[in-house]
């Protein structure tokens, strides 16, 4: 069964919103602040995209089932929009990989 989890930037709280709830005004709003996403960018942006992605993998399935075609399915992983310049300094700062490429970085330059 598929899912939409969506990250809110507002408290930090994540939720899921399975198929079956998309339709219901709880389904866009966070279940920990009570932030809402509007609910004209709801239904015509966000719930057109979350069935566009499980019509694909059921076709995808069918495919599958069908013709004996290989099994693929996918999901669309999103960037993390950051708005402040700092909060991503900062977040690539405290990253173990970025402080290890910058010891290495020091190691190289001398």
């Amino acid at each position: 069964m598929a899912y939409l989890r969506i990250h809110c930037d507002v408290c930090g709280g994540t939720w899921e919103v399975y198929d079956r709830d998309r339709k219901s005004d709880k389904a866009r709003q966070c279940p920990h602040c009570f932030s809402e996403i509007d609910a004209q960018t709801w239904a015509r942006q966000i719930v057109p995209a979350f069935c566009a992605v499980s019509d694909a993998n059921r076709e995808l399935f069918k495919d599958s089932t069908g013709y004996h075609t290989p099994l693929f399915t996918f999901d669309v992983i999103a960037d993390h929009i950051y708005t402040n310049h700092m909060d991503r300094e900062r977040n690539r700062e405290s990253c173990p990989l970025m402080e290890r490429l910058q010891d290495f970085d020091d190691f190289i330059n001398g």
